[in-house]
């Protein structure tokens, strides 16, 4: 099974980069009404918000759709999808915790698992013989 990490690594960035900055800009729940001109149309905070969360579930039912239409469905969940939903839900508890939110060590401590257990590991059992 082959996966296109790089895009993978550009969505999920760009949809960082675009939480970091909505974070920068100063959005609070007052913001929501406010509009912006889009090509002659006023569209409000409020809209791009719910766009920002509603178009990544449109787009998964339209992948899903090509893949099957493609004969590529995915009969389970894979395991890297797996812990990419693990991870991505407990990076959801650093959301708005602050600059040093709780959890920080057990953070770093899961990134490190990843990159010097797991990695290494995981290498070193499925090249064994």
């Amino acid at each position: 099974m082959e996966t296109d990490w790089k895009l993978v690594r550009d969505v999920l960035n760009a949809a960082i980069d675009s939480c970091e900055a909505l974070e920068l800009a100063g959005y609070a729940e007052q913001h929501r009404g406010r509009t912006v001109a889009v090509n002659g149309q006023q569209v409000s905070v409020q809209d791009f918000l719910v766009s920002a969360w509603t178009l990544p579930e449109n787009v998964r039912y339209a992948v899903i759709r090509q893949r099957h239409e493609e004969g590529l469905d995915s009969p389970y969940v894979p395991e890297s999808a797996r812990i990419l939903i693990a991870v991505t839900a407990a990076c959801i508890e650093l959301v708005g915790a602050g600059k040093e939110p709780p959890g920080t060590s057990q953070m770093q401590g899961m990134a490190n698992w990843y990159r010097n257990h797991f990695d290494p590991n995981m290498r070193r059992a499925i090249d064994a013989e």
